[in-house]
């Protein structure tokens, strides 16, 4: 976003590119797991459509199976941010990750991105 059309009374956070990119998820929590689809994703982190009702704070273990990317899951370690009721969903931000990993992300989420443009 171009900074002038940006309102400096709430600064950006987002330190990666995030895309419209929807995989499924394995998620992790203590002794509960569950599927989930990314609504988004980027480098940084993920939004999870899910009925799950995770409050932030929440740590959670994920594997991404995106087999055009990598014929190996992406393995995370991540931390509820924030829950939606519209859509239903968590976003999570990836506090743990393979350096490689993190960079097939942001290679992915940079290709998304230039489909959509074109």
């Amino acid at each position: 976003m171009a900074p002038d059309s940006h309102n400096s009374a709430t600064p950006e956070r987002r330190q990666h590119r995030r895309s419209p990119v929807h995989v499924q998820v394995r998620v992790e929590h203590t002794e509960v797991a569950f599927s989930a689809q990314t609504v988004n994703l980027s480098a940084g982190g993920v939004f999870l459509l899910t009925e799950k009702r995770l409050p932030p704070g929440t740590r959670l273990r994920l594997r991404l199976e995106i087999p055009l990317l990598t014929k190996y899951p992406i393995r995370a370690e991540g931390e509820v941010v924030r829950r939606e009721d519209d859509p239903c969903g968590l976003a999570v931000r990836f506090t743990q990750m393979a350096d490689e990993d993190r960079r097939l992300l942001a290679d992915l989420a940079e290709r998304a991105d230039h489909l959509l443009k074109e």
